[in-house]
C-alpha cells in the first residue's frame, strides 16, 4: 500500500470515528486503534512516518508563517 493511500485510510477511519463519537475522544482513538490492528508491521511503520512528517511539514508552515 502506498503511503499517501495509507494516510488516506486514516483520514476516513478519523472522519467515521468522529462522525460515530462526536467530541468523544477517548472513544475515537478506540475506534481508530481497532482500525489501525487491521494493517501489518511495516503498514502501521510506514503510517507513522507519513503522520509525523505532515506533522513536521505542517509545523514548519505554521512557524513561517503560510497557512
Amino acid at each position: 500500500m502506498t503511503p499517501s493511500t495509507l494516510v488516506v485510510m486514516l483520514d476516513g477511519w478519523m472522519r467515521e470515528a468522529v462522525a460515530r463519537h462526536g467530541d468523544n475522544w477517548p472513544a475515537i482513538m478506540a475506534a481508530l486503534e481497532e482500525q489501525l490492528g487491521v494493517l501489518g508491521k511495516e503498514q502501521r511503520a510506514e503510517l507513522s512516518s507519513q503522520v509525523a512528517l505532515l506533522l513536521t511539514v505542517s509545523s514548519n508552515a505554521a512557524h513561517s508563517g503560510l497557512h
